[in-house]
């Protein structure tokens, strides 16, 4: 009860707001089960159903954050991670209490909050745990790299979205990450689309070297480290993936 009472539904709860959902709403009056049930609300594969209740666009929670007002629940069954609880039935994949908690749910802002920027890494990293020790290596990793000016460092979400995530070998992917880098890094954007892999892009190619081909993914590291994959130790061999 301490994790519900001071969660964001307890304190909307013990404000009266009308919205707020309690212990019934979410595992049923006289009709309890164990969340292994099929049958239970809380079971995996009912989770988003369940949140959905309030949750999806247009309905009493998501009226109440009417400047974040999105189809968060509809974006979530239609990414990799939905996909893969509703239609492969992939139990173990992630849900709403995945990211949010079961009962401890905080909003991004609170330092406490699973899904505040600071926790993110390890929220993800229950699951994608060798990525996670990559990233706590890499210059955009809190304690290592420095915010870009008034651009914080990325994490998860800032890549692959909150609740649009998509596999990463789609063909759009490729191109979307290109404007997804160049939200931070606007002067290495600008001067990529000038040379040749970046005009080639522009136009649809997807072979062409983009911005992650080069630095990597969740292990990028500054060129004058030996590890990177731009150090003179390392860039004959990044290069060579292409050129052979």
């Amino acid at each position: 009860m301490a994790q519900y009472d001071s969660s964001r539904h307890g304190t909307l709860a013990a404000q009266g707001a009308p919205a707020a959902p309690t212990c019934e709403h979410c595992h049923a009056t006289h009709a309890e089960q164990a969340d292994t049930v099929r049958t239970s609300p809380t079971f995996a594969r009912n989770i988003p159903t369940l949140c959905g209740k309030c949750h999806l666009q247009g309905h009493k929670a998501a009226k109440r954050i009417a400047a974040r007002d999105s189809p968060l629940v509809e974006h979530y069954e239609d990414s990799m991670h939905g996909k893969g609880l509703l239609q492969s039935g992939l139990t173990v994949t992630a849900a709403c209490t995945s990211r949010h908690t079961a009962h401890g749910e905080l909003p991004p802002t609170d330092p406490r909050s699973t899904v505040n920027p600071a926790n993110v890494p390890s929220t993800c990293g229950k699951c994608h745990s060798g990525i996670e020790a990559q990233f706590r290596t890499s210059i955009h990793a809190a304690g290592v790299g420095k915010p870009n000016g008034d651009i914080p460092l990325p994490t998860c979400t800032d890549c692959h979205t909150s609740h649009t995530i998509s596999r990463t070998d789609l063909a759009n992917f490729r191109l979307r990450m290109l404007d997804q880098c160049g939200r931070c890094h606007r002067a290495e954007a600008s001067s990529y689309f000038e040379t040749v892999h970046g005009k080639v892009s522009r136009l649809g190619d997807l072979g062409a070297a983009k911005c992650y081909d080069c630095h990597g993914t969740h292990n990028i590291l500054p060129p004058d480290d030996p590890r990177s994959t731009l150090s003179r130790q390392n860039i004959e061999q990044t290069c060579s993936q292409c050129h052979t």
